[in-house]
């Protein structure tokens, strides 16, 4: 990690840890090819003195504390009981291995800088902006304009301001937040009940069940088409977007595949729908080939369809990845 290389701030601190505590952390997404050294000057130079500085070098001293403490435990520690110890965390570890389940399916949903991205939808002004969503003491998230500067959660807004002038604060709307979630939620619940969600925009789902019943789907339940223009509106909201399957659903007797954005990756023709003896609904032989997509049986596809399906009731986009187990998963994604 780039750090500022002065004697002024090893002064003020003393500790490699605490600089490493107070640099920036770029590893979110839109955060590639920063300036790290000008950034960290910047966060050095603007947090001196305030609270948030001396909060975080209490912090650090506390888990120098710590350190500390653990290290003269481990020095009592003889020849003996260290081999014991690592003897007995091998046998957990074999064990571990033996009752590890690998055949399941689990998938990773994040929402794209979620608290960010409602707000832009719903105030398409604040799109090309540097943005972000929190206060001047704590951002919750930033959008991808933001990150280029340095902006990201969990940082104070004042540090935000300086790294980044122009930078737009909106205050956060955890009613409007928790509405969009639920909109969510009510989509990861049709490919596992049992969902767990981790925050309003994070969960992990288990997908294994809905894979077998998906290899036997007809290809019209995997078939969805788009509303011309949907996608680009950014007024589109619960209601508009309840009522619009409502009338979509008055015209389908087969499927009850909703609605998908405009742009999908993967059209497919009337035409090609009839040769793939699938007898498609009257309307859709009237619709554009872009208009009609058909998601495959894999878990790839599972996936892909879960995220055309969210960015088509929010207009949001979402990250998604997938695992044999939540923790493996968890453990790729810190490490990506």
């Amino acid at each position: 990690m780039d750090l500022p290389n002065t004697s002024e701030s090893e002064s003020f601190t003393g500790s490699d840890g605490f600089l490493s505590r107070m640099a920036i952390n770029d590893n979110k997404a839109g955060m590639e090819g920063l300036d790290k050294e000008k950034i960290n000057k910047i966060i050095m130079d603007s947090t001196k003195g305030s609270r948030f500085y001396e909060n975080e070098l209490k912090k650090d001293q506390q888990v120098n504390h710590r350190i500390e403490k653990m290290m003269q435990q481990r020095a009592q520690l003889t020849d003996h009981q260290l081999m014991k110890s690592t003897l007995k965390v091998d046998k957990l570890v074999c064990e571990l291995e033996k009752g590890c389940d690998l055949s399941r399916t689990v998938v990773h949903i994040d929402m794209d800088a979620f608290y960010a991205a409602v707000e832009m939808r719903d105030n398409p002004d604040l799109k090309d902006k540097p943005m972000a969503v929190g206060s001047m003491s704590m951002l919750s998230t930033s959008n991808y304009h933001a990150r280029k500067y340095g902006v990201r959660a969990a940082m104070p807004g004042f540090i935000g301001k300086k790294l980044c002038p122009s930078l737009i604060i909106v205050s956060p709307n955890f009613d409007k937040y928790r509405a969009v979630s639920k909109q969510v939620q009510e989509i990861l619940l049709t490919y596992d009940p049992s969902f767990l969600p981790m925050s309003l925009d994070e969960a992990y789902l288990d997908i294994t069940e809905h894979l077998e019943e998906r290899k036997c789907w007809p290809e019209d339940k995997r078939t969805h088409y788009t509303i011309p223009n949907m996608s680009a509106r950014s007024d589109v909201g619960v209601e508009e977007t309840e009522t619009t399957e409502q009338l979509q659903q008055n015209k389908r007797e087969e499927t009850c595949s909703p609605v998908l954005f405009e742009d999908s990756s993967s059209p497919l023709h009337p035409q090609e729908i009839i040769q793939n003896n699938v007898v498609p609904h009257k309307e859709w032989t009237d619709l554009p080939s872009q208009n009609i997509v058909v998601f495959g049986v894999s878990a790839e596809e599972a996936v892909r369809e879960i995220r055309f399906l969210i960015e088509k009731k929010t207009t949001l986009t979402a990250s998604a990845g997938d695992f044999s187990n939540v923790c493996c998963l968890k453990s790729l994604l810190v490490f990506r």
